[in-house]
């Protein structure tokens, strides 16, 4: 474990150097103590109601609606979990992490790339950029304050990069890099925010590559990971007659990555949900979950994002064959091991160190930060 002497230590708080396990989920606090925070945070930033849709579907997975009309990206934010608790709780956050996302930035500089490379320890370029980009050595750009979670240096981040907002902006803006939530990411304390937002970076870093590569990854059988919590999830679906197939996503650190789709006779179009974690059995929560809760989400019609056509020409996904066993990988002990674990192996995968952007509000009670992590890839495909 971690010292407080270490480079690390900047991070830690004394809730970190353990950890409350929850069904799919690991956490700092309880869940009663984290809904205080988050029904608190909720409030603060506009969110006017919070709605449980998990009935609308015939599967039963917990799935909640955070209501916030005042958003300037999503006003529906969605969340899931094993237990209805735990589905509110994520809806809740989801909302309060995006608020955080839209507030503008305060940038600590304006320069081109090239006046600042001495101070970024990475190739700007090895971030994700829009398509087409007018990104070059000479395009000025606001940068925000950021820190390298393998050492705690101080780095510069495009602000572009971190912040995220749908309001249509006055003026000149030459698209340079794509602007997404991937590495967004809330918690009870600095550390496990940063450890959910790099997980998703992780996650859809693979699941990138696996567009891009056309490898579907490898088909497993959820039943063999030995999980009490992934066998209720498999049994739910089945008794709502709901295919479920899942795929576990190559990834360059190695961690457990899993796709999720559900399908069914009834509903034809496939869902899918994706998942990451150190822990198999957590990472495949997430993604069968997610898949749920996407397909919630075409149900009640709710989201802002939802895509027109589709429904058209859908047709059901085929039972897949019989799956791979699983292997059950666990997570440690506490979350301070956990980060520093996750830590290494995305600075070796993606041969950069991540940084955070720390983006928590004193006035809304709740940590926010967003991860990047240059070198790793991110489509639009992917959201």
């Amino acid at each position: 474990m971690r010292t407080d002497n270490s480079s690390f230590s900047w991070i830690f708080s004394d809730s970190d150097r353990s950890k409350v396990r929850l069904p799919g989920t690991d956490r700092a606090h309880d869940p009663a103590a984290t809904l205080e925070m988050a029904g608190r945070a909720a409030r603060r930033v506009g969110v006017t109601r919070v709605a449980d849709i998990t009935l609308l579907d015939t599967i039963g997975i917990p799935t909640f609606q955070a209501i916030r009309p005042t958003s300037r990206t999503l006003a529906v934010s969605q969340g899931k979990g094993v237990t209805p608790e735990l589905a509110r709780l994520s809806a809740m956050m989801e909302a309060v992490e995006l608020w955080h996302a839209e507030q503008p930035l305060c940038p600590v500089a304006t320069a081109p790339p090239r006046e600042v490379a001495g101070r970024l320890g990475y190739d700007v370029r090895d971030l994700p950029l829009s398509t087409p980009t007018v990104l070059h050595d000479g395009l000025p750009l606001d940068w925000v304050a950021g820190r390298s979670l393998v050492d705690g240096a101080e780095t510069l981040v495009p602000a572009d990069v971190v912040g995220f907002s749908l309001v249509r902006r006055a003026g000149w803006n030459p698209p340079a890099f794509f602007e997404s939530t991937n590495g967004l990411a809330s918690g009870n304390t600095v550390a496990e925010a940063v450890l959910h937002a790099l997980y998703e970076v992780v996650e859809r870093d693979a699941v990138t590559t696996a567009i891009s590569g056309g490898d579907r990854g490898v088909l497993v059988d959820p039943e063999t990971s030995g999980s009490p919590v992934v066998g209720e999830l498999c049994a739910m679906t089945a008794r709502a007659r709901v295919r479920l197939e899942v795929r576990s996503l190559p990834s360059p650190t190695e961690l457990p990555c899993f796709l999720a789709r559900v399908s069914c006779d009834d509903y034809p179009p496939g869902f899918v949900g994706y998942g990451c974690h150190l822990s198999s059995e957590i990472a495949l929560t997430r993604a069968v979950t997610e898949a749920a809760q996407a397909r919630l989400g075409y149900i009640s019609g709710a989201r802002d994002d939802l895509l027109p056509d589709f429904h058209k020409d859908a047709a059901p996904v085929p039972a897949a064959g019989p799956g791979e066993p699983i292997q059950t990988l666990r997570a440690h002990g506490s979350l301070v091991d956990d980060l520093e674990d996750v830590v290494k192996r995305a600075a070796v995968a993606f041969a950069h160190a991540p940084v955070v952007i720390d983006l928590t509000r004193e006035d809304i009670g709740v940590p926010v930060v967003r991860v990047v992590a240059p070198g790793s890839r991110v489509r639009p495909e992917v959201f």
